[in-house]
């Protein structure tokens, strides 16, 4: 029924206008709006919202995080995760966190309306004025304590190792050029926090030249597969350097802007990397005006890459001798090897994670006395 208040949490504008005024408005929702994932999760806990559509990729808080701390206080209200990027292992994070439901932009307002009003028919029963009392006495005992920021990034770092790791696998299983081109793109844009992806492969010629394989942008309801030149200077510079590279604005933006239809801002690549071979280039972007990619972004990109050109140089021994390729026992040993360091990395982030957690415990405890 309508009446019920949604809270749409968003740093777009344009987005946040659209859900409201195509969306919920028209078919008698209220609306109340937060536009990062802090205020978001303040919002959640003080006006307890009927439902909440939350996108993932927020500063501050993304909405994995969102949905964490939700967990964490165990508070049902129902959400439906929003993204333009669509993958299999977010999707599985974002339900095991809780979301009821997983929307990837840009959505159809039927498709929209329809996990609204299926989200909010699966609500539990409201509580009892007693229970509804016990509820809020408990809650005013207990008042959540914010997480440090410290503790919240190695989190996301725990949880983007997994993902990466997940990726990965999945990626290396594949022996379709095009489907890991696919995969990979879609991955790019969660992993360095993108708004668009390009991925371009070296072709055979004897001059180096890169063919653009794969893009998505926010406007694309999916990946486009394409097969042509991108003269790009910052990708061909990586291409040739073997080295990825950050920039605060990206040196060809007009041609990136061409690809996709409107202008581009901040950029990061990493070269599709296996041995001593060049495959291609993994780009990232972001809109003009937002915050430039970090060493980290970029590292996580590079790590990407290098399962893209893993899983690039086997589907073409698939492709030549028409069978599996047999791996080399090198390309066995590095994977495990690199699959036990991302363990003990892993490892010791949660460790640090809980000594983190104790401290920020102990330093709330000491501000209550």
């Amino acid at each position: 029924m309508a009446g019920e208040t949604v809270l749409i949490v968003e740093d777009n504008r344009e987005n946040i206008v659209h859900l409201a005024n195509n969306v919920l408005k028209p078919n008698g929702y209220k609306v109340i709006t937060a536009m990062d994932g802090q205020r978001g999760l303040r919002s959640i806990l003080r006006d307890r919202p009927d439902l909440v559509i939350l996108d993932l990729n927020m500063p501050k808080m993304d909405g994995l995080e969102v949905l964490a701390a939700l967990r964490e206080r165990q508070v049902d209200t129902p959400v439906i995760l929003t993204t333009f990027y669509g993958s299999e292992q977010v999707a599985e994070q974002a339900m095991h966190l809780g979301a009821v439901d997983y929307i990837v932009k840009p959505y159809k307002v039927a498709d929209m309306l329809r996990a609204v009003e299926e989200a909010l028919a699966a609500r539990p029963s409201p509580p009892t004025p007693a229970e509804a009392e016990e509820a809020e006495e408990r809650k005013e005992a207990e008042e959540p304590v914010e997480t440090i920021p410290l503790t919240r990034q190695v989190e996301r770092w725990m949880r983007d190792m997994n993902i990466l790791t997940r990726i990965g696998k999945a990626l290396v299983g594949q022996l379709d050029v095009r489907r890991i081109c696919v995969r990979t793109v879609e991955a790019a844009i969660y992993i360095a926090r993108a708004n668009h992806a390009f991925l371009m492969l070296l072709d055979d010629g004897p001059e180096a030249r890169l063919c653009l394989c794969a893009t998505r942008g926010p406007d694309d309801r999916e990946v486009r597969l394409i097969e042509e030149p991108l003269e790009s200077k910052l990708a061909l510079k990586v291409a040739l350097s073997g080295e990825a590279a950050v920039q605060a604005e990206a040196e060809d933006a007009e041609v990136l802007a061409e690809v996709l239809g409107h202008a581009v801002g901040p950029a990061a690549a990493a070269p599709l990397r296996w041995r001593q071979e060049i495959f291609g280039v993994l780009l990232a972007t972001r809109f003009p005006g937002e915050a430039s990619f970090s060493e980290a972004d970029a590292e996580w990109l590079g790590g990407l890459a290098d399962y893209a050109a893993i899983a690039v140089h086997n589907a073409r021994l698939f492709q030549q001798r028409g069978q599996p390729p047999a791996r080399p026992a090198i390309d066995a040993e590095r994977l495990a090897a690199l699959q036990s360091d991302l363990e003990q990395i892993a490892a010791e982030l949660k460790a640090a994670s809980e000594r983190l957690q104790h401290l920020a415990t102990l330093l709330a405890a000491d501000h209550q006395e």
